[in-house]
């Protein structure tokens, strides 16, 4: 008798332990799998923040503003750099399923301070130059073709109007 034979041979012999044990090692895996998930999710917007920079807004909601009395403050205080803001208006391109965060900024100190936004500088005047310019991603942009120049209507869902 070889011993796959034997193995083969137990295992039919006590299918539900077999059974159970299967189960019991599959539970482990998929729970620690579910944790180890968690808690990579809990830290990769840590990970992929950048060191330096503070952002504070309403306790309550994006959509809340604070007061624009609070940036003259806050600029004031050792140590800051510069001070920028921006508000999320909640607008949909075509419908709701096509949904992508849009922030209405202060452009220039926006991108000053945003170094990780590599912009060209004739892109950065041409957007400076332009109330109603905008800068999007490069996958954004291929997921709906958008090309520069091209005239993007959003409905506003919080603030009313296209």
């Amino acid at each position: 008798m070889t011993l796959g034979t034997l193995i083969v041979r137990n295992l039919r012999r006590h299918t539900f332990r077999v059974t159970l044990t299967a189960l019991g090692i599959a539970t482990v895996i998929l729970a620690f799998n579910l944790i180890v998930t968690t808690v990579r999710a809990w830290y990769a917007s840590v990970e992929a923040s950048v060191p330096n920079r503070l952002i504070s807004r309403h306790a309550a909601s994006l959509s809340i503003h604070l007061p624009l009395a609070y940036r003259d403050r806050i600029a004031t205080l050792n140590g800051v750099t510069g001070v920028t803001y921006a508000n999320w208006f909640g607008g949909v391109y075509r419908d709701a399923k096509s949904f992508f965060p849009q922030f209405a900024v202060e452009p220039a100190s926006f991108l000053d301070l945003h170094a990780e936004l590599s912009v060209t500088e004739e892109k950065r005047q041409a957007f400076l130059s332009d109330r109603r310019g905008c800068v999007i991603g490069c996958r954004l942009a291929a997921l709906y073709g958008w090309k520069v120049g091209d005239v993007i209507a959003l409905k506003g869902t919080i603030y009313p109007g296209d």
